[in-house]
């Protein structure tokens, strides 16, 4: 109880500062990543209090900012069907859930982090090259078509989902897919640096998953999507560099305020004026 009080007194606070949020850069990732993590918590405590609880699921991802959050009685059954089939190992039986729930609505990323992870297991666990390859069309093909009309960070997670799939395409001998491989990440770059300054850890990160992927060996360097992307790698660099100067230049500036703050606090008669103005 000791923690969801000093969690409601912080969000009082921050509910007071609400104009001056958005000033904050990293207010939204973070804000995001609390959410998120609040909400597996909370699916983690119900299911220890269900009376037959349930077991472990793949990583949750339930963001909260999508134009699908809003879950129907009968999605929410899907839900549990989805998680029953998965804990149990009938992978197949929690893509087909999720995906025929897609097609009467679209389906939230809590259904759809189910099926990407049930969709890897199928390929890890087939018991030949062409089965592994037709699952991982499949795969990439579901992600894809689960895109249109989310919110910037949901479509983020979901380029990152088609990543690892058309990376796996690609190590099953699907190198004709690798410009497609290279398309989601120089997209999943591009839309982070959207929200993000160049020099912030999610657009290096961005920046770095790039950069490994034209380094691979099945990249052909003659061609259109390498140099493409390989133009976004470096424009990338130089708003990093620049960013990272602009970052130290400010970073001395607020050294420089705080060291002044700090004598002015330190003189014998500031407490007294101090409490003058109050």
């Amino acid at each position: 109880m000791k923690r969801i009080q000093e969690i409601q007194q912080n969000l009082e606070r921050l509910a007071e500062m609400d104009e001056h949020l958005e000033q904050c850069e990293e207010w939204n990732v973070v804000a995001q990543e609390i959410v998120q993590k609040l909400s597996t918590i909370r699916k983690e405590v119900e299911r220890s209090a269900a009376p037959t609880p349930l077991l472990l699921t793949p990583p949750g991802s339930c963001g909260s900012g999508s134009i699908y959050s809003d879950i129907s009685s009968e999605m929410t059954n899907v839900y549990t069907e989805a998680v029953e089939a998965y804990d149990q190992q009938i992978y197949s039986r929690c893509v087909r859930l999720v995906e025929g729930a897609n097609r009467e609505s679209p389906v939230d990323m809590c259904l759809i982090s189910l099926a990407h992870h049930s969709y890897a297991e199928m390929v890890n666990a087939a018991s030949g090259s062409d089965d592994a390859m037709k699952f991982a069309k499949w795969w990439a093909e579901f992600l894809d078509s689960v895109e249109a009309g989310r919110g910037h960070s949901e479509k983020i997670e979901l380029l990152d989902y088609e990543a690892v799939a058309y990376e796996k395409i690609v190590k099953l001998g699907g190198v004709a897919d690798v410009e497609k491989l290279i398309e989601v990440v120089v997209r999943s770059y591009e839309m982070v640096t959207l929200l993000n300054r160049p020099y912030h850890i999610l657009s290096l990160q961005k920046l770095f998953r790039l950069t490994n992927v034209l380094s691979s060996s099945e990249v052909d360097l003659e061609s259109d999507a390498f140099s493409s992307a390989k133009t976004v790698v470096l424009t990338g660099i130089q708003n990093v560099l620049r960013d990272r100067k602009k970052f130290a230049q400010l970073g001395k500036f607020n050294e420089h305020n705080m060291k002044i703050a700090m004598r002015r606090t330190a003189q014998p008669d500031f407490r007294v004026r101090y409490c003058e103005k109050r």
